[in-house]
């Protein structure tokens, strides 16, 4: 905390803290504290941090308080809390007087290798997830692994999910690593690095950063479909299940290679089954996918772990329906 405040300082004359209220209180107030050591005008918005409140509407209601607090250009936005905090903290950075600085201290295994980096920020409607946004840059990010001690090991899954799409999606010995023991700091900085390099090569998700929807489109689908019961990293494990078998019954994969991206998830006790599948509201849902052309659904597909496929329109392909659907039957 000491490092975000002495990097506030050199950016900003005043700070507002938006944090999600299930972060644990002690930290909130240790970054307050420290704000005030520096004499940084320090504000703290709280809101509970969960899809049905990253909305316009709450978007709404946070910009209204600050703007109340007399908030101006001078300020920086602190983004406290998993990715749904850093989502919408980021956009109301984005759009707070067309655009302040914004520094995130993510608080979650997911958001430290995910949604922190890359610049993508949104918030959710009744028609899908993360449809209205802004690519925004955060000017730093602060992550601190000790916060992760206090997590439950459910909210550890949802960000294991994210750092084996990442291995999948680019590096198969990083892959080997995290299918045995291997050391957290480390594979959260192998994680950052992956995406950033991709990010780095195509900011605005018109290229190669679409790899990193590999297992979210229907991973989105189905979490949009379950109306949110289903958490991001299982909704996201199933995704990337389907679209590997999509990607073996195409004979892009091997089977081999399927089993081996199968047997990673039990290792870590991740399920990867679904007790029923709606398949018509998840087919719906994927019409709603940002990837989409012409309204067709488009996937990332891959050749191995590690080893993504390339077609001739770039990094996703279109699949065809009935295989779309082998994919969400091997879920059930």
């Amino acid at each position: 905390s000491n490092r975000v405040s002495e990097f506030c300082k050199k950016i900003s004359h005043r700070v507002v803290l938006i944090a999600d209220e299930n972060v644990p209180k002690g930290y909130r107030e240790k970054l307050l504290a420290d704000f005030k050591l520096r004499d940084i005008k320090a504000e703290l918005l709280l809101f509970k941090a969960n899809e049905k409140n990253k909305s316009r509407k709450i978007k709404e209601k946070l910009e209204d308080q600050m703007i109340k607090m007399g908030c101006g250009r001078d300020t920086c936005i602190i983004a406290l809390g998993g990715g749904i905090t850093t989502d919408l903290a980021g956009f109301i950075a984005a759009t707070y007087y067309r655009g302040i600085p914004a520094v995130y201290v993510p608080t979650t295994l997911l958001s430290m290798v995910d949604a922190s980096i890359g610049g993508k920020t949104g918030v959710n409607t009744s028609f899908g997830k993360n449809l209205i946004g802004a690519f925004y840059q955060p000017r730093a990010v602060f992550i601190d692994t000790s916060v992760l001690n206090s997590l439950p090991s459910s909210e550890f899954k949802n960000g294991l999910v994210e750092m084996i799409k990442h291995a999948i999606i680019a590096d198969e010995n990083y892959f080997s690593n995290l299918n045995g023991k291997f050391n957290l700091e480390e594979a959260i900085a192998k994680s950052c690095e992956i995406k950033k390099s991709i990010v780095e090569q195509d900011e605005k998700d018109m290229g190669i950063r679409q790899l990193l929807n590999f297992g979210h489109t229907i991973g989105h689908a189905l979490e949009s479909a379950s109306n949110y019961s289903l958490r991001h990293g299982e909704a996201v494990a199933l995704g990337i299940i389907a679209e590997s078998y999509i990607s073996l019954k195409l004979g892009l994969l091997s089977q081999s290679a399927y089993d081996k991206i199968r047997a990673i998830f039990e290792t870590h006790d991740i399920t990867v089954k679904l007790k029923k599948l709606d398949k018509k509201t998840v087919k719906n849902a994927l019409l709603m996918d940002k990837k989409n052309v012409e309204q067709t659904p488009r996937f990332v597909l891959i050749k191995d772990i590690g080893v993504p496929h390339r077609s001739t329109t770039g990094y996703t392909s279109g699949v065809p329906e009935d295989i779309i659907n082998e994919g969400l039957d091997i879920l059930c």
